[in-house]
Protein backbone atom coordinates (compact mmCIF):
# COMPACT_ATOMS: atom_id res chain seq x y z
CA UNK A 1 0.00 0.00 0.00
CA UNK A 2 1.38 3.32 -1.02
CA UNK A 3 2.08 5.93 1.43
CA UNK A 4 -0.31 9.33 1.98
CA UNK A 5 0.97 11.99 0.77
CA UNK A 6 2.30 14.72 2.65
CA UNK A 7 -0.89 16.99 4.68
CA UNK A 8 -3.49 15.02 2.38
CA UNK A 9 -5.05 13.45 6.05
CA UNK A 10 -4.71 16.92 7.44
CA UNK A 11 -6.10 19.38 4.59
CA UNK A 12 -9.18 20.32 5.69
CA UNK A 13 -8.26 21.66 9.38
CA UNK A 14 -5.28 23.02 7.56
CA UNK A 15 -7.43 25.29 5.25
CA UNK A 16 -9.12 26.39 8.07
CA UNK A 17 -6.68 26.78 10.44
CA UNK A 18 -5.07 28.98 7.92
CA UNK A 19 -8.18 31.02 7.72
CA UNK A 20 -7.22 32.09 11.08
CA UNK A 21 -3.39 32.18 10.80
CA UNK A 22 -1.30 35.14 11.36
CA UNK A 23 2.25 36.48 10.53
CA UNK A 24 4.04 37.30 13.57
CA UNK A 25 5.73 40.54 13.78
CA UNK A 26 9.31 41.33 13.48
CA UNK A 27 11.51 44.01 14.00
CA UNK A 28 15.17 44.65 12.89
CA UNK A 29 16.89 47.35 14.65
CA UNK A 30 18.63 48.68 11.29
CA UNK A 31 17.65 51.18 8.81
CA UNK A 32 16.21 50.28 5.59
CA UNK A 33 18.12 51.30 2.67
CA UNK A 34 16.88 51.17 -1.05
CA UNK A 35 19.35 51.23 -4.34
CA UNK A 36 17.97 53.77 -6.71
CA UNK A 37 18.76 51.33 -9.65
CA UNK A 38 16.28 48.77 -8.42
CA UNK A 39 13.55 49.31 -11.15
CA UNK A 40 16.03 49.24 -13.82
CA UNK A 41 17.31 46.08 -12.11
CA UNK A 42 13.94 44.52 -12.20
CA UNK A 43 13.67 45.11 -16.63
CA UNK A 44 16.81 44.14 -17.34
CA UNK A 45 16.58 40.89 -14.71
CA UNK A 46 13.13 40.26 -16.84
CA UNK A 47 14.62 40.45 -19.76
CA UNK A 48 17.63 37.89 -19.23
CA UNK A 49 15.40 35.52 -17.86
CA UNK A 50 12.91 35.40 -21.30
CA UNK A 51 16.29 35.44 -23.27
CA UNK A 52 17.24 32.16 -21.63
CA UNK A 53 14.63 30.34 -21.45
CA UNK A 54 13.29 30.76 -17.91
CA UNK A 55 9.99 32.24 -18.37
CA UNK A 56 8.45 29.85 -21.07
CA UNK A 57 5.63 28.79 -18.77
CA UNK A 58 2.71 30.88 -17.46
CA UNK A 59 3.70 29.29 -13.85
CA UNK A 60 7.68 31.17 -14.16
CA UNK A 61 5.95 34.68 -15.13
CA UNK A 62 3.60 34.47 -12.34
CA UNK A 63 6.68 33.63 -10.28
CA UNK A 64 8.53 36.37 -11.58
CA UNK A 65 6.15 39.25 -11.40
CA UNK A 66 5.32 37.64 -7.73
CA UNK A 67 9.33 37.95 -6.45
CA UNK A 68 9.60 41.20 -7.27
CA UNK A 69 13.36 40.94 -8.13
CA UNK A 70 14.18 44.34 -8.33
CA UNK A 71 13.10 45.33 -5.51
CA UNK A 72 14.63 42.06 -3.67
CA UNK A 73 17.59 43.34 -5.17
CA UNK A 74 17.16 47.34 -4.21
CA UNK A 75 16.64 46.19 -0.12
CA UNK A 76 19.22 43.79 -0.43
CA UNK A 77 22.10 44.85 -1.76
CA UNK A 78 21.99 48.86 -1.48
CA UNK A 79 25.41 49.65 -1.74
CA UNK A 80 26.43 48.24 -5.23
CA UNK A 81 26.56 50.13 -8.57
CA UNK A 82 23.68 49.73 -11.29
CA UNK A 83 25.36 46.57 -12.86
CA UNK A 84 25.54 45.30 -9.34
CA UNK A 85 21.97 45.91 -8.63
CA UNK A 86 20.73 44.10 -12.27
CA UNK A 87 23.37 41.40 -11.38
CA UNK A 88 21.39 40.69 -7.74
CA UNK A 89 18.83 41.26 -9.37
CA UNK A 90 19.73 38.39 -12.22
CA UNK A 91 20.93 35.89 -9.25
CA UNK A 92 17.13 36.38 -7.43
CA UNK A 93 15.54 35.51 -10.62
CA UNK A 94 17.54 32.63 -11.43
CA UNK A 95 17.36 31.42 -7.38
CA UNK A 96 13.90 31.41 -7.20
CA UNK A 97 13.17 30.10 -10.28
CA UNK A 98 15.10 27.08 -9.61
CA UNK A 99 14.15 26.60 -6.19
CA UNK A 100 10.48 26.80 -7.07
CA UNK A 101 10.87 24.13 -10.04
CA UNK A 102 11.73 21.49 -7.00
CA UNK A 103 10.00 23.20 -4.16
CA UNK A 104 6.66 23.34 -5.82
CA UNK A 105 6.46 21.09 -8.58
CA UNK A 106 5.99 17.43 -9.13
CA UNK A 107 9.60 17.19 -9.86
CA UNK A 108 10.29 18.10 -6.58
CA UNK A 109 9.77 14.65 -5.67
CA UNK A 110 11.81 13.07 -8.93
CA UNK A 111 15.39 12.19 -7.53
CA UNK A 112 16.19 11.53 -11.41
CA UNK A 113 15.00 14.62 -12.81
CA UNK A 114 17.18 16.97 -10.01
CA UNK A 115 19.88 14.99 -10.73
CA UNK A 116 20.34 15.38 -14.48
CA UNK A 117 19.60 19.23 -13.86
CA UNK A 118 22.52 19.48 -10.84
CA UNK A 119 24.90 17.93 -13.04
CA UNK A 120 25.26 20.19 -15.49
CA UNK A 121 25.08 22.57 -12.99
CA UNK A 122 28.22 21.25 -11.22
CA UNK A 123 29.86 21.28 -14.91
CA UNK A 124 28.91 25.11 -14.94
CA UNK A 125 30.25 25.81 -11.27
CA UNK A 126 33.39 23.39 -12.21
CA UNK A 127 35.07 25.73 -14.62
CA UNK A 128 37.16 28.86 -13.30
CA UNK A 129 36.49 31.15 -15.31
CA UNK A 130 33.45 29.65 -15.93
CA UNK A 131 32.25 27.96 -19.66
CA UNK A 132 30.22 30.20 -22.16
CA UNK A 133 26.79 29.66 -21.84
CA UNK A 134 26.45 28.37 -25.40
CA UNK A 135 28.93 25.70 -24.59
CA UNK A 136 27.20 22.59 -26.49
CA UNK A 137 27.47 20.41 -23.04
CA UNK A 138 24.90 22.65 -21.74
CA UNK A 139 21.45 22.34 -22.75
CA UNK A 140 18.92 23.37 -20.04
CA UNK A 141 18.08 26.89 -19.58
CA UNK A 142 18.83 27.06 -16.05
CA UNK A 143 22.34 25.52 -16.25
CA UNK A 144 22.57 28.07 -19.51
CA UNK A 145 21.67 31.29 -17.63
CA UNK A 146 23.75 30.07 -14.36
CA UNK A 147 27.12 29.65 -17.07
CA UNK A 148 26.25 33.25 -18.14
CA UNK A 149 25.43 35.54 -14.57
CA UNK A 150 28.45 33.25 -12.83
CA UNK A 151 30.62 34.17 -15.61
CA UNK A 152 29.29 38.07 -14.76
CA UNK A 153 30.06 37.06 -11.20
CA UNK A 154 33.60 35.38 -11.91
CA UNK A 155 34.56 39.10 -13.48
CA UNK A 156 33.05 41.42 -11.13
CA UNK A 157 33.48 40.14 -7.49
CA UNK A 158 36.77 40.25 -6.07
CA UNK A 159 39.04 37.64 -4.95
CA UNK A 160 37.96 36.09 -2.32
CA UNK A 161 34.20 36.62 -2.79
CA UNK A 162 35.09 34.48 -6.07
CA UNK A 163 36.56 32.01 -4.85
CA UNK A 164 34.21 30.66 -2.37
CA UNK A 165 30.76 31.27 -4.82
CA UNK A 166 30.77 27.79 -6.38
CA UNK A 167 31.49 25.82 -3.69
CA UNK A 168 28.51 27.12 -1.61
CA UNK A 169 26.33 26.99 -4.79
CA UNK A 170 27.44 22.87 -4.77
CA UNK A 171 26.52 22.82 -1.19
CA UNK A 172 22.82 24.21 -1.70
CA UNK A 173 22.42 21.61 -4.49
CA UNK A 174 23.41 18.77 -2.50
CA UNK A 175 21.09 20.12 0.26
CA UNK A 176 18.67 19.99 -2.81
CA UNK A 177 19.37 16.49 -3.30
CA UNK A 178 18.53 15.79 0.36
CA UNK A 179 15.09 17.68 -0.01
CA UNK A 180 14.38 15.68 -3.27
CA UNK A 181 14.46 12.42 -0.96
CA UNK A 182 12.07 13.57 1.67
CA UNK A 183 9.66 14.57 -0.54
CA UNK A 184 9.53 11.70 -2.55
CA UNK A 185 9.45 9.47 0.73
CA UNK A 186 6.52 11.74 1.93
CA UNK A 187 8.62 12.60 4.98
CA UNK A 188 8.87 15.35 7.76
CA UNK A 189 12.22 15.75 9.47
CA UNK A 190 12.60 16.26 13.38
CA UNK A 191 13.76 20.03 14.33
CA UNK A 192 16.81 19.41 14.89
CA UNK A 193 17.65 17.57 11.90
CA UNK A 194 15.62 20.03 9.63
CA UNK A 195 17.38 23.51 11.07
CA UNK A 196 20.95 21.65 10.06
CA UNK A 197 19.44 21.17 6.63
CA UNK A 198 17.99 24.63 6.65
CA UNK A 199 21.51 26.37 6.56
CA UNK A 200 22.20 25.44 3.42
CA UNK A 201 18.77 24.36 1.61
CA UNK A 202 18.13 27.78 1.09
CA UNK A 203 21.36 29.04 -1.17
CA UNK A 204 22.13 31.68 1.89
CA UNK A 205 25.65 30.97 2.02
CA UNK A 206 26.26 31.78 -1.94
CA UNK A 207 23.67 34.58 -1.60
CA UNK A 208 25.77 36.30 1.10
CA UNK A 209 28.74 35.77 -1.35
CA UNK A 210 26.92 37.99 -4.03
CA UNK A 211 26.08 40.28 -1.37
CA UNK A 212 30.01 40.72 -0.63
CA UNK A 213 31.23 40.54 -3.98
CA UNK A 214 29.20 42.93 -5.14
CA UNK A 215 29.60 45.23 -2.57
CA UNK A 216 33.44 45.05 -2.11
CA UNK A 217 33.65 43.06 1.06
CA UNK A 218 37.24 41.04 0.29
CA UNK A 219 37.44 39.24 3.46
CA UNK A 220 40.30 36.40 3.44
CA UNK A 221 39.75 33.04 3.82
CA UNK A 222 41.69 32.65 7.18
CA UNK A 223 39.59 35.64 9.03
CA UNK A 224 36.06 35.24 6.99
CA UNK A 225 36.01 31.13 8.05
CA UNK A 226 36.16 31.90 11.78
CA UNK A 227 33.34 34.01 13.78
CA UNK A 228 32.24 36.16 10.72
CA UNK A 229 31.26 32.50 9.29
CA UNK A 230 29.19 32.53 12.48
CA UNK A 231 27.49 35.59 11.50
CA UNK A 232 27.15 34.38 8.06
CA UNK A 233 25.01 31.84 9.41
CA UNK A 234 23.33 33.65 11.91
CA UNK A 235 22.14 36.07 8.97
CA UNK A 236 21.40 32.76 7.37
CA UNK A 237 19.01 31.58 10.13
CA UNK A 238 17.28 35.29 10.26
CA UNK A 239 16.32 35.13 6.64
CA UNK A 240 15.22 31.51 6.46
CA UNK A 241 13.48 30.60 9.89
CA UNK A 242 10.76 34.07 9.72
CA UNK A 243 10.55 32.63 5.80
CA UNK A 244 9.06 29.78 6.67
CA UNK A 245 6.31 31.70 8.42
CA UNK A 246 5.45 33.26 5.38
CA UNK A 247 5.40 30.50 3.36
CA UNK A 248 2.98 28.26 4.86
CA UNK A 249 0.24 28.52 3.09
CA UNK A 250 2.50 27.66 -0.14
CA UNK A 251 4.00 24.88 1.59
CA UNK A 252 1.08 23.27 2.06
CA UNK A 253 -0.82 23.85 -1.21
CA UNK A 254 2.55 22.13 -2.72
CA UNK A 255 2.73 19.18 0.17
CA UNK A 256 6.64 20.50 0.52
CA UNK A 257 7.90 19.51 4.12
CA UNK A 258 10.47 21.66 4.61
CA UNK A 259 9.32 24.44 6.62
CA UNK A 260 9.89 25.28 10.16
CA UNK A 261 6.59 25.98 11.37
CA UNK A 262 5.35 22.77 9.84
CA UNK A 263 8.31 20.82 11.23
CA UNK A 264 7.28 21.86 14.88
CA UNK A 265 3.95 21.29 14.19
CA UNK A 266 4.48 17.89 13.29
CA UNK A 267 7.49 17.51 16.50
CA UNK A 268 6.00 19.26 19.24
CA UNK A 269 1.89 18.70 18.73
CA UNK A 270 1.85 22.39 18.45
CA UNK A 271 -0.96 24.29 16.33
CA UNK A 272 0.25 25.94 13.15
CA UNK A 273 0.08 29.03 15.23
CA UNK A 274 1.74 28.10 17.99
CA UNK A 275 4.38 26.85 15.70
CA UNK A 276 4.48 30.52 14.31
CA UNK A 277 5.05 32.27 17.20
CA UNK A 278 7.55 30.16 18.40
CA UNK A 279 9.41 30.68 14.93
CA UNK A 280 9.27 33.80 16.13
CA UNK A 281 10.87 33.29 19.54
CA UNK A 282 13.76 31.52 17.86
CA UNK A 283 14.21 34.89 15.53
CA UNK A 284 14.37 37.04 18.55
CA UNK A 285 16.59 35.21 20.43
CA UNK A 286 19.03 34.66 17.82
CA UNK A 287 19.06 38.32 16.27
CA UNK A 288 20.05 39.08 20.28
CA UNK A 289 23.13 36.58 19.28
CA UNK A 290 23.75 38.25 15.85
CA UNK A 291 24.21 41.60 17.46
CA UNK A 292 26.14 40.43 20.23
CA UNK A 293 28.69 39.07 17.77
CA UNK A 294 28.59 41.34 15.18
CA UNK A 295 29.52 43.99 18.10
CA UNK A 296 32.65 41.48 19.25
CA UNK A 297 33.68 41.36 15.15
CA UNK A 298 33.71 45.06 15.40
CA UNK A 299 35.99 45.39 18.69
CA UNK A 300 38.36 42.88 17.43
CA UNK A 301 38.83 44.86 14.34
CA UNK A 302 40.39 47.66 17.02
CA UNK A 303 42.71 45.12 18.83
CA UNK A 304 46.23 45.51 16.53
CA UNK A 305 47.50 42.09 16.97
CA UNK A 306 44.20 40.21 16.47
CA UNK A 307 43.92 39.03 12.47
CA UNK A 308 40.16 40.70 11.95
CA UNK A 309 42.66 44.04 12.53
CA UNK A 310 44.52 43.66 9.40
CA UNK A 311 41.57 43.82 7.09
CA UNK A 312 39.31 45.93 9.27
CA UNK A 313 37.68 47.72 6.62
CA UNK A 314 36.69 44.21 5.04
CA UNK A 315 34.91 43.08 7.97
CA UNK A 316 33.37 46.00 9.09
CA UNK A 317 32.17 46.42 5.45
CA UNK A 318 31.37 42.66 5.51
CA UNK A 319 29.23 43.45 9.00
CA UNK A 320 27.28 46.53 7.39
CA UNK A 321 26.62 43.73 4.63
CA UNK A 322 24.82 41.76 6.65
CA UNK A 323 22.78 44.18 8.38
CA UNK A 324 21.52 46.32 5.67
CA UNK A 325 20.60 42.64 4.18
CA UNK A 326 18.51 41.83 6.92
CA UNK A 327 16.48 44.98 7.36
CA UNK A 328 16.08 44.68 3.64
CA UNK A 329 14.92 41.27 3.33
CA UNK A 330 12.42 41.44 6.38
CA UNK A 331 10.69 44.46 4.24
CA UNK A 332 11.09 42.83 0.69
CA UNK A 333 9.17 39.34 2.36
CA UNK A 334 6.89 41.69 4.57
CA UNK A 335 5.72 43.41 0.96
CA UNK A 336 6.26 41.61 -1.78
CA UNK A 337 3.20 39.46 -4.05
CA UNK A 338 4.91 36.56 -3.32
CA UNK A 339 3.86 35.90 0.19
CA UNK A 340 0.70 37.95 -0.44
CA UNK A 341 -0.76 35.52 -2.72
CA UNK A 342 -3.52 33.23 -1.43
CA UNK A 343 -5.18 31.36 -4.31
CA UNK A 344 -4.34 30.96 -8.22
CA UNK A 345 -1.04 29.15 -7.66
CA UNK A 346 0.47 27.46 -11.02
CA UNK A 347 2.53 24.62 -10.62
CA UNK A 348 6.06 24.84 -12.31
CA UNK A 349 7.55 22.63 -15.39
CA UNK A 350 10.35 21.09 -15.71
CA UNK A 351 13.81 22.90 -16.41
CA UNK A 352 12.63 23.66 -20.26
CA UNK A 353 9.21 22.18 -20.31
CA UNK A 354 5.38 23.92 -20.17
CA UNK A 355 3.26 22.42 -17.04
CA UNK A 356 -0.46 22.09 -17.19
CA UNK A 357 -1.93 24.78 -14.98
CA UNK A 358 -3.33 24.72 -11.18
Amino acid sequence: MSKPMLFEDTHEQDMEAMTRYRIPEYRIPWPVALNPDHALAEQEARRWSERFGLLNSEAARQRMTDMQSGLFSGWWCPRTDTLGAVLQAKWVAWLFLWDDMFDDGPQGRNPEVFLHGKAELDYVLSGKPPPPSDDPRISLPHARALADLWGDFFHYFPEHPRRRFADHVRQYLCAMRREVDNRSAEELQGVDAYLRLRLVNGATRPSIDTLEGLQGANIPDHVHRGLFYELRDMAAELWLWSNDTFTVRKDLHYRNPHNLVLVLRHDRDLSLQEAANHVAYMVEQRLRDFTRVADRLRRLTGVPEDPHAACKDDVLRGIRILEDGLSGYYRWQESCLRYKRREGFLTPAVDGERPEGR
